[in-house]
Protein backbone atom coordinates (compact mmCIF):
# COMPACT_ATOMS: atom_id res chain seq x y z
CA UNK A 1 0.00 0.00 0.00
CA UNK A 2 2.80 1.81 0.78
CA UNK A 3 4.62 1.65 -2.51
CA UNK A 4 1.37 2.20 -4.48
CA UNK A 5 1.23 5.73 -2.48
CA UNK A 6 4.88 6.23 -3.32
CA UNK A 7 4.53 5.46 -6.92
CA UNK A 8 1.23 7.30 -7.44
CA UNK A 9 -0.42 3.95 -8.39
CA UNK A 10 -3.38 3.51 -5.64
CA UNK A 11 -5.96 0.95 -6.28
CA UNK A 12 -9.40 1.93 -4.92
CA UNK A 13 -8.97 -1.39 -2.37
CA UNK A 14 -5.43 0.54 -0.46
CA UNK A 15 -7.63 4.00 -0.57
CA UNK A 16 -10.63 2.90 0.98
CA UNK A 17 -8.41 1.14 3.74
CA UNK A 18 -6.18 4.19 4.67
CA UNK A 19 -9.69 5.85 4.85
CA UNK A 20 -11.35 3.44 7.41
CA UNK A 21 -8.61 4.16 9.56
CA UNK A 22 -9.19 8.21 9.72
CA UNK A 23 -10.23 8.70 13.40
CA UNK A 24 -10.10 11.82 16.08
CA UNK A 25 -7.04 11.09 18.15
CA UNK A 26 -6.73 12.01 22.01
CA UNK A 27 -3.41 13.26 23.29
CA UNK A 28 -3.08 13.60 26.86
CA UNK A 29 1.32 13.90 26.62
CA UNK A 30 0.62 17.43 24.46
CA UNK A 31 2.50 16.41 21.82
CA UNK A 32 0.75 16.48 18.55
CA UNK A 33 1.05 14.10 16.05
CA UNK A 34 3.77 14.10 13.32
CA UNK A 35 2.77 14.93 10.10
CA UNK A 36 4.69 13.33 6.97
CA UNK A 37 5.42 15.31 3.47
CA UNK A 38 6.61 13.96 0.14
CA UNK A 39 9.45 16.87 0.07
CA UNK A 40 11.68 18.62 2.49
CA UNK A 41 10.22 22.44 1.07
CA UNK A 42 7.06 21.24 2.11
CA UNK A 43 8.06 20.18 5.40
CA UNK A 44 9.99 23.32 6.05
CA UNK A 45 6.93 25.39 4.94
CA UNK A 46 4.47 23.54 7.75
CA UNK A 47 7.38 23.99 10.41
CA UNK A 48 7.89 27.35 9.78
CA UNK A 49 3.82 28.19 9.83
CA UNK A 50 4.00 26.62 13.23
CA UNK A 51 6.90 28.10 14.10
CA UNK A 52 5.65 31.95 13.49
CA UNK A 53 2.31 31.22 15.07
CA UNK A 54 4.21 30.71 18.39
CA UNK A 55 4.48 34.83 20.28
CA UNK A 56 7.43 33.56 22.53
CA UNK A 57 10.97 34.18 22.55
CA UNK A 58 13.38 32.28 20.62
CA UNK A 59 17.16 31.89 19.09
CA UNK A 60 18.55 30.82 16.00
CA UNK A 61 21.69 28.78 15.67
CA UNK A 62 24.26 29.15 12.52
CA UNK A 63 25.97 25.40 11.68
CA UNK A 64 29.43 25.32 11.48
CA UNK A 65 30.27 23.50 8.15
CA UNK A 66 33.59 21.65 7.92
CA UNK A 67 35.35 18.90 5.30
CA UNK A 68 37.95 17.94 3.18
CA UNK A 69 36.28 17.42 -0.31
CA UNK A 70 35.34 21.05 -2.25
CA UNK A 71 32.90 23.37 -1.63
CA UNK A 72 30.22 22.19 -4.08
CA UNK A 73 30.67 18.59 -3.63
CA UNK A 74 30.43 19.51 0.07
CA UNK A 75 27.27 21.51 -0.54
CA UNK A 76 25.63 18.58 -1.93
CA UNK A 77 26.48 16.14 0.72
CA UNK A 78 25.27 18.59 3.38
CA UNK A 79 22.45 19.43 1.61
CA UNK A 80 21.15 15.24 2.65
CA UNK A 81 21.78 15.94 6.28
CA UNK A 82 19.01 16.09 8.38
CA UNK A 83 20.93 19.01 10.50
CA UNK A 84 19.89 22.51 8.51
CA UNK A 85 22.06 25.31 8.04
CA UNK A 86 20.86 27.48 9.95
CA UNK A 87 17.32 26.77 12.76
CA UNK A 88 15.28 28.98 14.62
CA UNK A 89 13.81 27.54 17.82
CA UNK A 90 11.02 29.01 19.98
CA UNK A 91 9.39 28.39 23.38
CA UNK A 92 6.86 26.05 23.15
CA UNK A 93 7.53 24.49 20.01
CA UNK A 94 7.42 20.99 19.21
CA UNK A 95 10.87 19.53 18.39
CA UNK A 96 12.59 16.26 17.37
CA UNK A 97 16.00 14.86 18.28
CA UNK A 98 17.79 13.56 14.88
CA UNK A 99 20.04 12.15 16.58
CA UNK A 100 20.57 9.64 19.49
CA UNK A 101 21.53 10.68 22.98
CA UNK A 102 21.19 7.85 25.15
CA UNK A 103 19.00 5.04 25.84
CA UNK A 104 15.77 7.23 26.54
CA UNK A 105 16.39 10.02 24.28
CA UNK A 106 16.96 8.48 20.32
CA UNK A 107 16.47 9.80 17.44
CA UNK A 108 12.96 10.68 16.67
CA UNK A 109 12.25 11.26 20.27
CA UNK A 110 9.63 14.24 20.38
CA UNK A 111 9.39 17.33 23.20
CA UNK A 112 8.50 20.43 23.82
CA UNK A 113 10.70 23.33 24.21
CA UNK A 114 10.48 24.32 27.85
CA UNK A 115 12.87 27.97 27.58
CA UNK A 116 16.52 28.16 27.27
CA UNK A 117 19.79 28.42 29.26
CA UNK A 118 23.58 28.40 28.91
CA UNK A 119 25.37 24.85 29.74
CA UNK A 120 27.01 25.75 32.53
CA UNK A 121 23.93 27.09 34.24
CA UNK A 122 21.79 24.09 33.35
CA UNK A 123 20.31 21.69 36.48
CA UNK A 124 17.42 19.14 37.06
CA UNK A 125 15.55 18.23 40.03
CA UNK A 126 15.78 14.52 41.26
CA UNK A 127 12.65 14.45 39.21
CA UNK A 128 14.21 15.25 36.07
CA UNK A 129 12.84 18.54 36.26
CA UNK A 130 14.78 21.84 35.01
CA UNK A 131 16.07 23.65 38.14
CA UNK A 132 15.48 27.16 36.76
CA UNK A 133 17.55 29.05 39.90
CA UNK A 134 19.42 27.16 42.27
CA UNK A 135 17.33 26.30 45.30
CA UNK A 136 19.37 27.92 48.38
CA UNK A 137 16.63 27.10 50.83
CA UNK A 138 19.02 25.11 53.38
CA UNK A 139 21.96 27.47 52.83
CA UNK A 140 22.73 29.63 55.39
CA UNK A 141 23.18 33.50 54.77
CA UNK A 142 26.68 33.67 53.99
CA UNK A 143 26.85 30.11 51.41
CA UNK A 144 23.82 32.21 49.63
CA UNK A 145 25.86 35.25 49.14
CA UNK A 146 28.56 33.10 47.72
CA UNK A 147 26.41 31.21 45.29
CA UNK A 148 24.35 34.21 44.43
CA UNK A 149 27.79 35.84 43.71
CA UNK A 150 29.30 32.82 41.62
CA UNK A 151 26.02 32.41 39.65
CA UNK A 152 26.09 36.16 38.78
CA UNK A 153 30.18 35.87 37.28
CA UNK A 154 29.28 33.08 35.65
CA UNK A 155 26.17 34.43 33.76
CA UNK A 156 28.27 37.53 32.97
CA UNK A 157 30.72 35.48 31.47
CA UNK A 158 28.38 33.81 29.64
CA UNK A 159 26.13 36.65 28.19
CA UNK A 160 28.29 37.15 24.66
CA UNK A 161 27.06 33.56 24.09
CA UNK A 162 23.65 32.24 22.94
CA UNK A 163 22.20 29.88 25.38
CA UNK A 164 20.80 26.37 24.73
CA UNK A 165 17.29 25.14 24.54
CA UNK A 166 15.90 23.15 27.16
CA UNK A 167 13.31 20.36 26.12
CA UNK A 168 10.96 18.04 28.12
CA UNK A 169 10.63 14.81 26.68
CA UNK A 170 8.09 12.14 26.75
CA UNK A 171 10.04 9.18 28.46
CA UNK A 172 8.65 5.45 30.49
CA UNK A 173 7.27 6.61 33.82
CA UNK A 174 6.80 10.53 33.03
CA UNK A 175 9.36 13.21 31.42
CA UNK A 176 13.04 14.32 31.63
CA UNK A 177 13.91 18.22 30.57
CA UNK A 178 17.18 18.17 28.92
CA UNK A 179 19.68 20.88 27.58
CA UNK A 180 19.92 20.07 23.81
CA UNK A 181 23.92 20.71 22.75
CA UNK A 182 25.54 21.63 19.49
CA UNK A 183 26.83 18.08 17.49
CA UNK A 184 28.72 16.80 14.56
CA UNK A 185 27.30 15.50 11.74
CA UNK A 186 29.78 13.82 9.05
CA UNK A 187 29.84 12.03 6.09
CA UNK A 188 33.12 9.87 6.56
CA UNK A 189 35.49 7.62 4.74
CA UNK A 190 36.52 4.07 6.14
CA UNK A 191 39.97 6.00 6.53
CA UNK A 192 38.83 8.27 9.23
CA UNK A 193 38.77 11.42 6.22
CA UNK A 194 35.92 13.55 7.10
CA UNK A 195 34.31 14.68 3.41
CA UNK A 196 32.16 17.33 5.19
CA UNK A 197 30.72 18.04 8.63
CA UNK A 198 28.44 20.27 10.09
CA UNK A 199 27.69 20.93 14.04
CA UNK A 200 24.26 21.93 14.80
CA UNK A 201 22.09 21.50 17.43
CA UNK A 202 20.74 17.88 17.05
CA UNK A 203 17.38 19.09 16.74
CA UNK A 204 14.46 20.29 14.09
CA UNK A 205 10.81 21.67 14.35
CA UNK A 206 8.42 18.91 14.61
Amino acid sequence: MLNEMRFGTMKQSSIEAFRRLTREIHYTDGIGATELFPRREDVDRSNSSRLNALNTNGWSYNAVDGGTVDPLQREKLLSNFMATKHIVIKQDAQVMLIKNMDESLVNGSMGIVQGFCHKPLFDVDFNGKWVRDMNMDDLSEEEREKKEKARALMESKLSSTTPLPVVRFKVPGGFRDQIIDFEAFKVELPNGEVQASRSQVRKRSA
